[in-house]
């Protein structure tokens, strides 16, 4: 297990916040209206317990699905909802996925969902409600 993303990942910019959390990585092939995120789960990530933070979790399906949004219809989006299913413990040194998509939209609000996966397995799946920001 090493610390480097397994091939066809990279380091993309964020926002600050995002940026502090990481290493994200970025596949560098999606597809439109979908995005790939990749982490090697860390001490720094984890909770009491030794598992990944919830938090973190959402934060890393908030950003997936938001990036899923923005490239696909380039307009910046907001969360309004975000609901999240926990079905198993993300845990230290897991290599976990985050595989977001673009469900629906109107003009003023986009419908997505998620999963992040280990090892072919769903751990935590999701789905956001987004507000679509002016377009500039």
């Amino acid at each position: 297990m090493g610390d480097d993303p397994p091939e066809g990942y990279v380091t993309v910019a964020r926002a600050p916040f995002v940026n502090h959390v990481g290493p994200i990585y970025q596949w560098t092939d999606n597809e439109p209206g979908r995005m790939r995120l990749g982490l090697r789960v860390a001490e720094t990530h984890s909770n009491s317990f030794g598992f990944m933070h919830g938090g973190m979790a959402a934060t890393l399906a908030d950003s997936a699905m938001a990036r899923a949004l923005v490239g696909y219809l380039g307009r910046r989006a907001v969360t309004l909802r975000m609901s999240l299913d926990y079905l198993d413990t993300l845990n230290l040194g897991d290599w976990l996925e985050v595989n977001a998509r673009v469900v629906s939209h109107d003009e003023m609000v986009a419908h997505t969902d998620c999963e992040i996966i280990v090892a072919g397995a769903a751990r935590v799946h999701g789905s956001a409600v987004f507000r679509l920001l002016r377009k500039r």
